[in-house]
């Protein structure tokens, strides 16, 4: 594992292309513009983070938590195909439980393809459960299920 040499730190717009990078190497539909990441890194109030070694961005984070909810949002994740195996999902799934416990939330839910069996088994090993689908959720039609994980509020 090379986890001490990957920092997980806020990402920044400067950091864009390399973000769209791996966006367009991890996914083949439903991905995110070029211009919906320069949104969520400038003028969202999204928590935006990025695995970092060295210089290189291998993954990142997206996390939205939308005045008086109660929940953190996992809106995206994604480590670059070549940087897979290393921990670093684990890494920013971590960061994502950190964060919801610094913004006192109850809960962390996210949407996931049924058939992205690698990403089900990540969440279903950080405590997620599926909650539910929402039918027709990505552009192909296909659905979502819902997961989520309860958080104890202090």
């Amino acid at each position: 594992m090379m986890s001490d040499k990957i920092l997980i730190e806020k990402a920044e717009f400067s950091d864009l292309k390399e973000i769209v990078d791996i966006e367009n190497a991890s996914f083949t539909t439903d991905k995110f513009s070029s211009r919906q990441f320069a949104y969520l890194l400038r003028k969202s109030k999204a928590k935006f983070f990025k695995a970092v070694s060295g210089e290189k961005i291998l993954g990142y984070i997206i996390l939205l938590k939308p005045k008086n909810a109660k929940k953190l949002r996992l809106y995206s994740i994604a480590v670059h195909p070549n940087a897979r195996g290393k921990g670093l999902a684990q890494m920013l799934m971590d960061k994502t439980l950190e964060t919801a416990k610094k913004l006192n939330c109850q809960g962390i839910k996210l949407e996931v393809r049924p058939n992205n069996l690698s990403a089900i088994s990540l969440y279903k090993k950080n405590g997620y459960c599926e909650k539910g689908k929402i039918e027709s959720y990505y552009s192909d039609g296909s659905e979502a299920l819902i997961m989520e994980l309860k958080l104890k509020v202090r």
